[in-house]
């Protein structure tokens, strides 16, 4: 959970009554059954709502955000039911994926996918042609390899990888895009 969600779930949480609370978030709950529904927060104090929970109650099921303050939403969070345990539920919930916009136009060009809360995996359009030309795989919390499109074929021809347990990070590379990478030299 990003930091405007968790502070907007964790103020929904002790928010009793339809008020609004401390720190400028506002409380939202549904007339007839008075769950709660959202959390509407001003996080940098400009007098615009620029964060967005989206609750089931106590439970968070997304988020929405404009990280830069511009007025439009460049982050959406969404939240699955944590898995159980030994056959009982768990109560609360985990991130799940995450839809980013890099550019100024709102489009989202970054998706990040999450297991169990722990981010396992990333597409990006980093060039904005609506393509996706890097791919992030994660292990454990952290990075094991970035993939990349250099020659615009939709598939990557170069990866960093990164091996498990710390060691020097080498470059993998497919000229000939036939899928098989060869470890490349590297240069001093």
């Amino acid at each position: 959970m990003s930091l405007g969600a968790a502070a907007l779930a964790g103020t929904a949480a002790c928010t009793q009554a339809p008020r609004p609370s401390t720190g400028g978030a506002t409380t939202h709950y549904d007339p007839e059954t008075r769950r709660l529904e959202r959390v509407t927060y001003d996080r940098n104090g400009d007098g615009r709502i620029d964060a967005t929970t989206f609750m089931q109650g106590a439970i968070v099921t997304r988020a929405e955000l404009d990280e830069d303050f511009d007025g439009t939403i460049d982050r959406r969070e969404y939240y699955v039911s944590r898995p159980s345990t030994g056959g009982e539920s768990v109560p609360g919930a985990v991130l799940d994926r995450v839809e980013v916009s890099t550019r100024p136009d709102g489009r989202v060009t970054r998706w990040e996918r999450y297991e169990n809360g722990r981010l396992r995996d990333v597409e990006e359009d980093t060039s904005g042609d609506g393509r996706v030309d890097k791919w992030e795989s994660w292990q454990d919390g952290s990075l094991s390899m970035i993939a990349m499109d250099t020659l615009g074929r939709g598939r990557p021809d170069r990866r960093l990888v990164y091996p498990a347990g710390g060691g020097e990070p080498f470059l993998e590379v497919d000229p000939d895009g036939t899928g098989t990478f060869a470890r490349a030299a590297m240069r001093e």
